[in-house]
């Protein structure tokens, strides 16, 4: 089972041909005719013109009606099936849809529902202004040990996969999967699938739960010969709130996705999460305590990287702490923040499997200001790597009412790590442990420099400070292994929550990001 199928399971609990044959033979919006509850929708104009204007239309129209939950129309054969045996289940690669067409650059995938992936979602191909629903045929399919599905029966997909020559001129590999909620997930070249993405989220880390939209229907608009970019509709639905999304990806070397979203509240939305991102910490440098691992570091992302409005980068290091931990970064307007992978050798991890140092980084720049707002990160405990225990996300800190739509925009980059400016010192590795003499705490923080430019050690100083607690003998040298600096310093703890924040300083200007730290009582 991979990590956010798991994940997934907890959230239930709590050929050319392809193009012709599997799509209807009939022009229309590609919507059915009636809504996943099998309740009748107000009925369109005859074939009428697909469009971003008419998706955020039945978006406000679902809105007006109460919340109807999915049906449950799946076999037991499939709804039971365990999830290994699922797995088996693969698509036909040639029934790829726009296999074999010259000039285009993508290929789809639609992937079966059962096991963890039970609830149906509607997938239409959209040529010019017309869109075509995808028809569900086992013959896509290749199910291998998994067992074929009733006659004649339409058991419909759970999302879709994009193929694109992104490594290899020749090789269509897969850099793009939308499955399970709103999850989705993307790759630049060279990268392995890492953290996940969602469109929004819903009372996160809320005590009375939180709320999982989904995507109920895809709209995929076929790209013209020669084009690089691939545009994605989607309609949300949830008892909170209904929504349009439309996502433009540009694969490469960083894969880009500009998502625009359109919200119809039905209630007051009062935690409301914009970008999510969902990623996994198990332990690294700083949190090691209780495993016994022949790995040094075991994540999908060992950072919470921020630009605040005011122009400052700071870096968060994840954590893994005995407690569930939610943390909250004021911000009148965020101009970037995002989960980040920055140790990026074997040596870091010595996993030939899992190869977290191919793990993509994923940056969020807002399109427009997000005012009044934090960003929220929650660490969740866990003892196994099949867990995404780590949350960010922006959120607004006004209520969101019903009455008008709610309108948001911004850019997510799929990449190793964001770039600070040239010359810029950042966090290359946070240690932590005991000292010497085993009576306090000693950090341990490397800084590189931005472009490989390294300051002058004499005209900088080191700024430390803890929330509670005593700070003794901050120290700043070279570290010539690294072509970098390394700042340490002692902590005594006291039995309370502390928080440490760490600069470089050259004169009254910032050489560094800022470091904070979350130290909690054993």
């Amino acid at each position: 089972m991979d990590r956010r199928a798991f994940l997934l399971a907890s959230l239930a609990t709590a050929a050319t041909g392809a193009s012709g044959q599997a799509l209807a033979q009939r022009s229309g919006n590609g919507a059915t005719e009636t809504d996943q509850a099998g309740e009748e929708l107000v009925a369109p104009p005859a074939n009428p013109a697909f469009s971003w204007d008419w998706l955020k239309g039945r978006a406000a129209a679902l809105a007006q009606r109460p919340y109807q939950a999915p049906q449950d129309d799946l076999p037991e054969t499939y709804k039971d099936m365990d999830y290994a045996l699922f797995r088996e289940i693969e698509f036909n690669r040639e029934r790829r849809i726009w296999r074999g067409e010259e000039g285009i650059g993508f290929q789809l995938d639609f992937l079966h529902r059962g096991a963890l992936f039970k609830e149906r979602v509607n997938i239409s191909i959209v040529e010019g202004d017309q869109a075509k629903p995808v028809v569900y045929d086992p013959a896509m399919f290749n199910f291998r040990q998994a067992p074929q599905p009733p006659a004649g029966e339409d058991l419909g997909f759970s999302g879709f996969r994009v193929h694109n020559p992104i490594n290899s001129p020749d090789v269509w590999d897969e850099f793009l999967v939308f499955q399970g909620a709103t999850y989705f997930r993307a790759v630049g070249q060279g990268q392995f699938y890492g953290l996940s993405a969602r469109a929004l989220a819903l009372k996160t880390g809320d005590p009375g739960g939180e709320e999982f939209p989904r995507f109920t229907s895809f709209w995929i608009v076929k790209p013209q010969p020669g084009e690089e970019v691939l545009t994605i509709f989607a309609l949300l639905d949830s008892p909170s709130t209904s929504g349009a999304y439309r996502f433009v990806v540009r694969p490469g070397r960083d894969t880009g996705i500009e998502v625009t979203g359109a919200l119809f509240p039905r209630t007051d939305l009062n935690h409301v999460g914009l970008a999510p991102l969902t990623s996994m910490f198990l332990f690294g440098p700083l949190n090691r305590t209780g495993f016994n691992d022949y790995r040094p570091q075991v994540h999908d992302s060992d950072g919470l990287e921020m630009l605040t409005g005011n122009n400052e980068w700071v870096w968060r290091p994840l954590g893994n702490y005995p407690t569930l931990q939610s943390s909250s970064f004021m911000d009148p307007a965020p101009r970037g923040f995002g989960l980040v992978q920055r140790s990026r050798e074997f040596d870091d991890y010595q996993d030939l499997e899992a190869r977290y140092e191919r793990r993509p980084s994923v940056w969020i720049e807002p399109i427009g200001t997000w005012a009044n707002g934090q960003i929220e990160l929650l660490e969740i405990p866990t003892d196994l790597e099949i867990h995404d225990n780590v949350v960010a996300f922006w959120r607004p800190s006004y209520k969101i009412a019903p009455g008008a739509p709610y309108t948001f925009a911004y850019r997510m980059r799929w990449t190793d790590r964001p770039k600070l400016p040239e010359g810029f010192l950042y966090v290359a590795e946070s240690r932590g442990g005991r000292n010497f003499h085993q009576d306090r705490n000693l950090y341990v923080i490397d800084f590189v420099p931005e472009g490989g430019l390294l300051p002058n050690l004499q005209d900088l100083k080191l700024e430390v400070s803890a929330t509670h607690g005593k700070v003794e003998g901050p120290v700043l040298q070279t570290n010539p292994l690294i072509k970098g600096l390394r700042a340490t310093f002692l902590f005594t703890p006291e039995d309370e929550l502390t928080e440490f924040r760490l600069r470089i300083m050259k004169g009254d200007t910032p050489a560094s990001e800022t470091w904070l730290y979350r130290w909690i009582p054993e």
